[in-house]
């Protein structure tokens, strides 16, 4: 009895995750982070679009199989990469998150706004986050604009 029971905390202690992990890939000046997820995704859109502090995405879990519903979860295993400022990513599967079925929000916060560009994975369970260099750009020079 005692190893069900240990199987099924543990079942239920992953059965929540939703991210399964982040890599991360620089080069030319440019980081890439792909967030792998544990299951597939349909990505629907973010913003904002190229640059902003806050990253919203929506996306629809095509399989909820082991994925309960959670209010807010922050994702643990952030990487800390020279040059990118510091960020937490959070996500909900609540139903009133979007108005799709199986809907999946995910927020990232970065420290300061980023350059960025975002494209889901051709594995259907992968999305990848570009964060460009600022090109030169200085909080002073943004404020001009």
């Amino acid at each position: 009895v005692l190893p069900a029971i240990l199987l099924g905390l543990v079942a239920t202690g992953t059965s929540a995750q939703l991210i399964d992990d982040i890599e991360t890939r620089s080069q030319q000046g440019a980081t890439e982070f792909r967030l792998q997820f544990t299951m597939p995704v349909r990505y629907i859109k973010h913003f904002p679009e190229e640059r902003g502090e806050l990253l919203k995405i929506y996306l629809q879990a095509y399989s909820r199989d082991g994925l309960e519903m959670v209010d807010l979860e922050t994702y643990r295993r952030v990487p800390s990469v020279p040059g990118i400022p510091p960020f937490t990513l959070q996500y909900t599967t609540v139903r009133s998150c979007y108005a799709v079925p199986d809907p999946v929000c995910l927020d990232i916060q970065f420290g300061r706004p980023v350059n960025f560009r975002l494209r889901p994975g051709d594995d259907g369970r992968s999305l990848i986050l570009v964060v460009l260099p600022d090109a030169g750009l200085t909080p002073d020079k943004t404020k001009q604009r």
